[in-house]
């Protein structure tokens, strides 16, 4: 499978991490996908891809055109198709809100069809996308139908943003009640925002930022001090770290390791791919 990156231009990329568009062969058709911190909206040009909640034998649902994915607090799986084509948008926390102007606590852990956002315009959207004539021009077109839903800032979101941008500098690991005292408004206004703007909770978020650095510290070519890493993420012990990755991943730490050695091996860049794990 190739996956090509696409930086978004002012004033997108004040909303956006980045645009990608994958295409080819998979090297595993069933996935798990684990949390991260941030929504995407998904254009699909292939077959019909399957999610399943974890432990559950059936899929909740499938998806063919477009849809959103909301922020998670646990892992799911998906059902790729063999013949993967798809753009997907990964916004930056609080940056899909402009866009899609709906309280994005109802995208928390659920895949939502993109019709029910945008209703007819997104199945105009797939189609344009549809007949752009390179990778190129399909991120070209995108950018500009992406310009044609940004909404004005809701006031908030700015307190919002840099919210969520110290949570990730930090890496997860601060006091929130400061955050919010830094910040000038209460911890329960700040709360309201970000379930409204985010889809979450300022917790929550920091969890998954914690959660997020805690793999990217791993060197899956070395032998790995799970204690160490634990102290380095500022978990208070050893058994709340367990816990913490066990929801996050659905293995315990040793049991990780060789799914993320796997990934590693069969990926040029794998730090692109710490969301994803294969399921066996």
């Amino acid at each position: 499978m190739t996956v090509t990156i696409y930086n978004p231009s002012p004033p997108l990329d004040a909303y956006i991490h980045c645009l990608w568009y994958s295409d080819g062969p998979v090297a595993h058709p069933r996935l798990k996908m684990l949390p991260m911190p941030w929504l995407h909206l998904m254009v699909n040009f292939g077959s019909v891809f399957r999610a399943y909640k974890a432990d559950h034998a059936e899929p909740f649902a499938a998806y063919a055109e477009s849809w959103s994915v909301g922020l998670w607090s646990a892992y799911h799986i998906m059902d790729a198709p063999l013949d993967m084509q798809i753009i997907n948008v990964s916004f930056k926390p609080g940056g899909a809100y402009p866009f899609f102007q709906l309280p994005l606590s109802e995208l928390h852990n659920q895949i939502v069809s993109l019709d029910g956002i945008w209703g007819q315009f997104a199945s105009e959207i797939r189609e344009r996308l549809y007949l752009a004539p390179t990778i190129q021009a399909r991120f070209a077109l995108m950018e500009r139908l992406l310009l044609a839903r940004l909404c004005d800032s809701p006031y908030g979101l700015d307190a919002v943003q840099y919210a969520a941008a110290e949570i990730a500098r930090q890496h997860g690991a601060l006091s929130i009640r400061a955050l919010s005292d830094h910040i000038g408004i209460s911890q329960k206004h700040l709360i309201a925002q970000f379930k409204r703007m985010v889809g979450t909770t300022p917790k929550a978020l920091a969890r998954l930022y914690r959660f997020r650095h805690v793999l990217q510290s791993v060197d899956p070519t070395q032998p790995v001090d799970w204690t160490r890493v634990a102290h380095q993420a500022h978990y208070f012990d050893q058994s709340h770290f367990n816990k913490d990755f066990e929801a996050f991943t659905g293995h315990s730490p040793s049991e990780y390791l060789p799914l993320r050695r796997q990934v590693h091996r069969e990926n040029s860049d794998p730090n692109r791919h710490l969301s994803r794990l294969p399921t066996g």
